[in-house]
């Protein structure tokens, strides 16, 4: 995937997220999300900082790479400007305006970032490869388009051409996401995550999260979406949709072991 292809799928994503708030009407700021604890207008507000930093970490990225100073604002670890997202206190009514102009930012930064090897997004948590960073950008704007989609009542699938993005991303950050946990499987579990097109595989070592050495304890099967939003904390495992093979208590305590994203 290329930045034209991310911005792209970015871009569908992100308008639509603004697109089905904006045609839900003002009430839809109070509305529930499947996020514990946040209604739409947390969504929102969690949106725009992140597509926010984003951008300043593409621009980021941009300007070292032609070696100009970090911009202002960056916050610096050690010698490296880190991204900073814009965390959004206007009213209710400035919410879609601001969402609307941060898309813009978004896709602009991306679509001039410096596609070429060995080009690093410094991102608030630490560095990514410019390849997983676009595919972070992705998978995020896909799963929170699915989250808006999901409180409104519309179509909550994830957008084609996301899902294999999103079924990387899990699995090459499985264990930068799961170092949240505060528990972990016996040593030598593995996790099989099997929709129709999309595979997610890993196992917990005992020390760390790695590629699989053995046969998984656990298998999740659905379709692509299922097990994706399963996988994500958008789904329960128990739903009708999905099927647990091998160790049901070990696959029932999945998100125990990989809270988030």
């Amino acid at each position: 995937m290329r930045n034209l292809e991310a911005a792209a799928l970015v871009s569908d994503d992100w308008a639509s997220f603004v697109g089905l708030t904006a045609a839900a009407g003002p009430a839809v700021w109070d509305r529930p999300t499947r996020l514990a604890g946040w209604r739409v207008v947390e969504l929102a507000r969690h949106v725009h900082w992140g597509m926010t930093m984003e951008a300043h970490a593409l621009e980021l990225a941009a300007r070292s790479t032609a070696g100009s100073a970090p911009a202002e604002g960056g916050r610096r670890a050690g010698a490296v400007a880190r991204a900073e997202g814009v965390h959004l206190t206007v009213p209710r009514e400035e919410i879609l305006p601001a969402l609307a102009a941060a898309r813009i930012r978004l896709v602009t930064a991306l679509k001039a970032a410096p596609d070429e090897a060995g080009v690093v997004v410094p991102m608030p948590y630490g560095d990514l490869a410019l390849p997983v960073a676009r595919q972070v950008f992705v998978m995020e704007a896909a799963v929170h388009r699915s989250d808006l989609a999901h409180a409104v009542g519309a179509d909550d699938r994830l957008s084609p051409g996301t899902h294999t993005v999103t079924a990387a991303v899990l699995e090459g950050l499985w264990g930068v996401i799961a170092a949240a946990a505060t528990s972990t499987p016996p040593p030598g579990t593995g996790y099989l995550l099997r929709g129709r097109t999309v595979r997610v595989a890993v196992e917990f070592d005992g020390t760390a999260w790695t590629s699989p050495a053995r046969a998984p304890a656990v298998v999740v099967r659905g379709d692509d979406d299922a097990v994706l939003l399963a996988a994500l904390g958008r789904l329960p495992l128990m739903d009708p949709g999905l099927t647990l093979e091998g160790d049901r208590a070990l696959g029932l305590r999945l998100k125990e072991f990989f809270p988030g994203p």
